[in-house]
């Protein structure tokens, strides 16, 4: 039995938890006006351009950010609040995207990082759950650290030095991964003495 459009979508809806988003709808060649349809008799809520949900969905920031700007990779202290090395809410979010990528004018609520080469922009990124439970892009623990260590004077001191403590107690930490990302970014000495006094802690 064929699915129908109507189904598909209702699918979609089910399974994203109560939204729906126009890249997906275009990815399964549903027409443009069949999905303003469906939006308009679900009585879906318009929450960005292309982005729908039901009302009683709980609005996810970091989801929506990272649909409207999907080269924007989550990192620095933002990545550290998705990792669980940091429980203060961060005031603003900190991505990391390509060269020349800048798809609005400066705004106090994102710190731009912006990465030259596309190997060290594309290093260690990884999918990570929300606290909503939403999937986003994210770079992983090892690449995070890297990046904190690399710009320990721009760092609040109470997270940084918490941060590394508890990467340092944590079961999943990959050490190797951490230097061979140290390697790349060439920071390998500083990394290898931090960690070393670090790890080497009561």
């Amino acid at each position: 039995m064929q699915v129908t459009n109507e189904q598909k979508l209702k699918n979609m809806l089910r399974m994203n938890k109560g939204f729906i988003t126009r890249k997906q709808v275009d990815s399964h060649k549903i027409p443009s006006w069949f999905l303003t349809d469906f939006v308009r008799r679900q009585g879906l809520v318009k929450i960005d351009k292309g982005f729908y949900a039901q009302e009683r969905w709980i609005r996810d920031d970091y989801l929506v950010f990272q649909y409207k700007y999907p080269q924007f990779i989550f990192s620095h202290v933002s990545a550290l609040f998705l990792h669980g090395l940091t429980d203060r809410l961060p005031d603003y979010f900190e991505v990391t995207g390509p060269k020349n990528y800048r798809p609005f004018s400066p705004n106090p609520s994102v710190a731009i990082h912006t990465d030259s080469r596309d190997e060290t922009y594309r290093l260690g990124i990884c999918k990570i759950k929300t606290s909503l439970g939403h999937l986003v892009e994210c770079y992983d623990t090892e690449r995070t650290l890297c990046d904190i260590i690399k710009n320990s004077r721009k760092i609040d001191a109470e997270i940084y030095g918490k941060a590394l403590r508890l990467y340092a107690k944590s079961k999943d930490k990959n050490t190797r991964n951490l230097l061979h990302y140290a390697q790349i970014l060439k920071i390998e000495n500083k990394v290898a003495e931090l960690m070393t006094v670090v790890l080497n802690e009561d």
